[in-house]
């Protein structure tokens, strides 16, 4: 019954995946389930089926198996929506784990049009990241029509994608409606969900001849035909090529992006603090012209709004060669460094937006280890401003949170000592309901 009810979880019916969640949770009450005890680490970036996960795991999903695995916090980022925000939130509630809610986008930059950011091979594009959602933004209201927006540019340069690689591929051929959304709970489809398409539409096309298939795929995509036969049957391998053959640079399903292509890097940040979230630059690896310089990378961020910094550790050392992995270990320690010097909070996460990544990071790595208390205090403050923004409109970037707290290492210390304070769960949350306008910090803190 167990196995069964944590994969309801990730059904795409919202009433499965509550029902299924309020079952599980009887059966820790009744000691049939033991969840691991506490080990303080985090994940803060960790996208959902909203947009793409490699496991299909719905934000109840992530925030139960966080639960069982004794993590202190877990937040999902998913791209260009904040359809899990509530879910993730209210999951957190029932289980007694912080949770937090982010969305990630592709932004352009146009003070560094012509230089390579965080999006590899593409000048003026930047990943960027907003954290601490509580709530979308009015539907009417310019920050709702910007994050309409930002999903109505990304459907298109999918549709837009699907035509040059059907026009490539002709006799795989999807349709967008019929076979990429169906993958989807709410219709936001992402370069990944249009890999499966294919993978599976191929499948179909050739389902009477195996050797066909591998054919075909040798054929469109340049590769070998005995290295196609050995993973023609693991759909994330082939995918991961058909990704890099015909969807990036260089493929026929690639198209240089421009102005055009992504909403502006303002536009964005106004969405994100016109919501109460927090805007937070994404750090690749520091390889990039952009990134090259971390000192100047921060500033120019820190300039537009930004207030925390999101990295992927994994990328950062868990690498082969041992040349790159050197500098790549050095550039994090760089901008983790400096990221404490300028006061900027660190979120870190795995993603899962492809099948093969790790649940959670290996914070006890000796490649870790150091950094761990930077990502669990940048996991406490997330969620100390998520519960304050969200119960009694003292955000972190609010005027309540500005007047008690003018210097920004005050600040940043009060909303982590708020989020390793606040037990997660529905008693607390009404008590904070109850605090008034003009609670001073103490107040908060012993309330």
């Amino acid at each position: 019954m167990i196995p069964e009810l944590e994969k309801k979880l990730d059904s795409f019916d919202s009433e499965i995946r509550r029902d299924s969640l309020d079952k599980l949770l009887s059966r820790v009450k009744s000691g049939e389930i033991l969840p691991e005890k506490n080990k303080h680490f985090v994940n803060l970036h960790s996208h959902t089926f909203f947009s793409f996960n490699g496991y299909g795991y719905s934000p109840t999903s992530v925030a139960w198996r966080s639960f069982k695995m004794g993590l202190e916090a877990v937040g999902i980022v998913d791209f260009d929506v904040l359809d899990g925000t509530a879910e993730i939130l209210e999951a957190g509630e029932k289980l007694g784990i912080r949770t937090v809610a982010g969305i990630e986008t592709r932004v352009y930059v146009k003070e560094w049009a012509e230089k390579v950011i965080n999006s590899p091979k593409e000048p003026g594009i930047c990943y960027f990241i907003g954290i601490g959602f509580y709530r979308k933004p009015d539907a009417g209201s310019n920050a709702g029509k910007t994050l309409l927006s930002m999903k109505a540019i990304a459907k298109q340069r999918i549709i837009d994608m699907i035509e040059r690689i059907n026009s490539y591929l002709e006799d795989v051929r999807i349709d967008y409606a019929r076979d990429v959304l169906s993958l989807t709970p709410m219709e936001n489809a992402t370069e990944r969900h249009v890999l499966d398409a294919y993978y599976y539409k191929a499948m179909g096309r050739f389902s009477s001849s195996k050797n066909e298939l591998i054919s075909f795929w040798s054929d469109k995509l340049g590769v070998e035909t005995n290295k196609i036969a050995v993973i023609i049957e693991d759909r994330p391998k082939v995918c991961e090529i058909i990704r890099s053959k015909l969807m990036k640079h260089g493929g026929p399903g690639y198209v240089y992006p421009d102005k055009n292509s992504f909403p502006l890097l303002e536009d964005v940040i106004n969405m994100i603090d016109k919501t109460d979230a927090l805007p937070a630059a994404a750090w690749l690896d520091g390889t990039s012209e952009g990134e090259s310089d971390a000192g100047k990378y921060l500033k120019f961020f820190m300039d537009k709004g930004t207030v925390l910094v999101n990295i992927i550790p994994d990328r950062n050392w868990n690498i082969e060669n041992k040349d790159e992995k050197r500098k790549k270990i050095e550039k994090l320690d760089e901008i983790i460094k400096l990221s404490r010097k300028l006061n900027l909070p660190l979120i870190a996460g795995t993603e899962m937006n492809k099948f093969g990544q790790k649940f959670v990071d290996e914070f006890n790595t000796d490649e870790l280890k150091p950094y761990l208390d930077d990502f669990r205090k940048g996991a406490f403050f997330v969620y100390g401003h998520t519960c304050l923004a969200r119960y009694c409109s003292k955000g972190y970037n609010s005027a309540w949170a500005k007047e008690h707290f003018p210097d920004r290492a005050e600040r940043n210390a009060f909303y982590i000592k708020a989020g390793s304070s606040i037990v997660p769960g529905s008693t607390v949350y009404s008590r904070m309901k109850n605090l008034k306008d003009k609670a001073d910090p103490l107040m908060i803190i012993n309330k």
